[in-house]
């Protein structure tokens, strides 16, 4: 039986209870816009609107915490077990198991232990450290850098602490003040009335987004927004035998928001250059070469484009051609494909013959040929 006063979480919502993911998240972002008490001053119940709208999509939005509450209603995401466990009511895991279904009835850590049991649990007033967004790029590179490896510059841009301000955001430090909401918690605390008792829920701060400071004159640089944009250059290197594609990882080279916070990542996608000379299957090299009749007939040495990895450079090999090879034989030269990425030793190139069939002769030519015809 749901507690008095309290709404239907899909009602508060808006949204069917067959409602995806994406459904209940866009009408959040909605509901949110309309009543958060800093951008509603008209309805003086925003507030209680608000923290009513985050706790429905707190339970709506997490898959164990929404089969709970579809299965048992409020009893299956507000419960109190300080009871229970202080009242040491016999049976009480079998209870739990028939109700829950043996699984956690907190369904993550958005309850702490210590607050509910009165116990040394981990306190959620603890400070959680910032990390930064990622940045996704690319970067192009030559055939041959794709083989033999080497070192490019990549320019990025991405956010890093105003100098002006520190990262704080504010004109100077007596600017930031003491969050009156949550009086420099950073979270807020909620009293729950269930069918099994009363438990505290905490939340972040939606005054100042959980830092537990409000700035009363922004920077004049960065307006506020604590970080600038950066134009920077980055050094990598490409390993040998790199595939396009595949994504580098530049760890701290991401988006910096706070002096205090843990650096995004840059992933850079790889770019390969076409080469004609040279195409690639995994780490083995198909290398076309046009090979006249003559030399096919007769045999012969020709000159085939190869990688040399002492030099790394793309050489000229001599390859013998056997008389009468044929359209489409393959020579392999071992150890001159691509090196393995994550293994030892290098794929090979497979020289692949094609027959040049001239579409004109001269007179001279057909009547050799003719003779050569009656000759076979």
């Amino acid at each position: 039986m749901s507690p008095n006063n309290k709404r239907d979480y899909y009602e508060v919502l808006g949204v069917e209870k067959n409602a995806s993911e994406n459904d209940i998240k866009l009408a959040y972002r909605r509901l949110a816009r309309k009543l958060h008490p800093d951008l509603n001053k008209t309805d003086p119940k925003a507030k209680e609107k608000f923290i009513e709208l985050q706790e429905a999509y707190e339970v709506l939005s997490d898959s164990n915490k929404r089969n709970n509450y579809d299965r048992y209603g409020f009893s299956g995401v507000d419960v109190d077990m300080s009871s229970f466990v202080r009242g040491g009511i016999p049976g009480i895991d079998e209870l739990l198991k028939s109700i829950f279904g043996g699984g956690s009835i907190f369904g993550g850590d958005d309850f702490g232990f210590g607050s509910i049991f009165g116990s040394r649990g981990r306190s959620h007033s603890t400070p959680r450290r910032e990390v930064g967004q990622d940045i996704e790029n690319y970067v192009e590179i030559t055939f041959e850098e794709a083989m033999f490896g080497g070192k490019k510059d990549v320019v990025i841009q991405r956010y890093t602490p105003c100098d002006e301000c520190e990262g704080t955001g504010a004109e100077d430090p007596s600017s930031v003040k003491t969050c009156p909401q949550c009086e420099g918690s950073g979270r807020m605390r909620k009293l729950t009335q269930s069918g099994f008792g009363t438990i505290i829920r905490e939340s972040e701060c939606y005054t100042c987004n959980g830092t537990g400071k409000i700035i009363k004159k922004k920077c004049s640089v960065c307006n506020g927004r604590k970080v600038v944009a950066e134009t920077k250059t980055i050094h990598i290197n490409t390993p040998p035998g790199v595939e396009n594609g595949v994504h580098l990882k530049v760890q701290g080279a991401g988006h910096i928001p706070s002096s205090r916070a843990i650096p995004g990542d840059l992933y850079l996608g790889i770019r390969i250059e076409e080469n004609n000379q040279f195409i690639r299957r995994g780490n083995d090299l198909f290398t076309p070469i046009s090979l006249d009749i003559i030399t096919a007939i007769l045999g012969g040495e020709i000159s085939v484009p190869t990688l040399d990895y002492k030099t790394e450079k793309v050489t000229e090999k001599e390859l013998k051609i056997p008389p009468g090879t044929q359209h489409g034989t393959e020579f392999r030269i071992k150890n001159r494909g691509a090196t393995y990425l994550r293994g030892k030793g290098k794929g090979d190139q497979y020289i692949v013959i094609t027959i040049e069939i001239p579409k004109k002769v001269t007179e001279e030519q057909r009547t050799l040929l003719e003779k050569f015809k009656d000759l076979n």
